[in-house]
């Protein structure tokens, strides 16, 4: 249970600082938390980390970062990857919304300010669901729904978040002015590696 436990909270953490600025409240949560460190290691070396409150550091430097990174200069979003075309699938035909509607995942698209479903900051949060539903079914000590939704996170995983997010998660490293974006693409990128392997190996595979 500890194992899933971290895994939904390192998704849920992830999945919001890829699909939107930070804000305040986000930041303060990051000064406090005891896994900041780890997560963001050239954070505490950062003048302006230490020097900056919250609002002015989101406003003049993170989120600017943020912009640049992820609605300017890169494409966070799957088809781009996998297309010949290079074209970002904004309809229904997208691949991945067959398993959102299976699992009655909805996108808020004005809310996320997204144009695609398959944006890598919306795929970690249907990850971050399908842990969620599971973290809920090993409580309920419901083995096969949990080992369902175990095969599923596998499945979505290798079909649509490990085929492509290497290639963005390395651009966003060299195209990152702050520590915070160059070790959250560090961050993100190892510990979707790790969990693949774990779910390859709790799956069976």
């Amino acid at each position: 249970m500890e194992t899933v436990e971290t895994r939904l909270n390192m998704y849920s953490l992830l999945s919001r600082l890829l699909l939107q600025e930070v804000d305040e409240d986000t930041l303060e949560f990051l000064r406090n938390s005891k896994d900041t460190a780890t997560l963001f290691p050239n954070l505490h070396k950062w003048d302006l980390w230490n020097k900056l409150e919250n609002k002015e550091l989101a406003n003049k430097h993170l989120n600017v970062d943020f912009t640049d990174i992820s609605l300017l200069h890169l494409i966070p979003y799957e088809t781009f990857y996998i297309r010949d075309d290079q074209m970002v699938e904004t309809g229904g035909a997208n691949p991945v919304t067959n398993y959102y509607h299976e699992y009655g995942f909805k996108v808020e698209f004005a809310t996320a300010r997204v144009v695609s479903p398959d944006h890598i900051g919306v795929e970690l949060e249907f990850m971050s669901k399908l842990v969620s539903a599971q973290v809920e079914a090993l409580k309920s000590d419901d083995k096969d729904s949990s080992d369902n939704l175990l095969r599923v996170q596998a499945e979505f995983m290798e079909k649509h978040i490990i085929n492509w997010v290497a290639l963005y998660l390395i651009n966003v490293k060299y195209e990152a002015r702050t520590p915070f974006y160059h070790d959250l693409a560090e961050t993100t990128l190892a510990f979707l590696l790790e969990d693949t392997e774990y779910l390859i190996n709790s799956n069976g595979k």
